[in-house]
């Protein structure tokens, strides 16, 4: 009934409670994210094209931005950025079958959404600089070819602004490292 293996009943409370909160605290990592990636500017002055793929690409890096400000946060960091990767995915998945996606198909949109992600992330790795340092400018050149390439979009549209992506993320980026006490993790348990 409250056998060591089971962290008796508080634990399990405990564990419960973490949960929540973890989901909670993702939640407004995405909101956050999400709401950074809608601003107008990125579609108007930047020419992100208002599609699913643009929409994907300013959710992807706004999502990265906020998994860098979550290194280095420890073990509860790690937990909060695993939820809110997983945050995304749903929401991922639900915006494909409300674009019409048929549940035959989803399993392979996401498995390219995944493999999309991964490709963010490798990038973000070597072109995002550690916490107090500014980007290169070669770090910088290569985010701003991979935007340029990957937020186009076939519209016939004006050609996107990379290097004005690449300036917003790293600004976003750096906005987000610095954010006040408020915002910061608890210290593991």
């Amino acid at each position: 009934m409250n056998s060591p293996q089971q962290g008796g009943i508080a634990g399990r409370l405990a564990r419960l409670f973490a949960g929540n909160k973890d989901e909670r605290a993702a939640t407004t990592h995405y909101v956050r994210a999400v709401a950074r990636a809608r601003r107008p500017e990125l579609y108007g002055d930047l020419h992100v094209p208002d599609t699913p793929a643009g929409r994907f690409e300013m959710v992807a890096w706004q999502v990265l931005v906020e998994l860098a400000a979550l290194n280095g946060q420890g073990p509860a960091g790690r937990r909060l950025a695993q939820e809110l990767v997983d945050r995304m995915f749903v929401d991922m998945d639900r915006s494909l079958r409300e674009l019409g996606v048929g549940d035959l198909s989803v399993g392979r949109e996401m498995r390219k959404l995944g493999e999309a992600w991964q490709a963010r992330i490798e990038l973000a790795e070597r072109v995002f600089p550690p916490p107090g340092a500014a980007a290169a400018p070669e770090q910088m050149a290569e985010l701003a070819a991979f935007l340029q390439k990957n937020a186009a979009g076939d519209d016939g549209g004006p050609p996107v602004d990379g290097a004005g992506l690449a300036r917003d993320i790293m600004a976003m980026l750096e906005q987000r490292r610095s954010a006040g006490e408020s915002d910061r993790l608890p210290p593991a348990p």
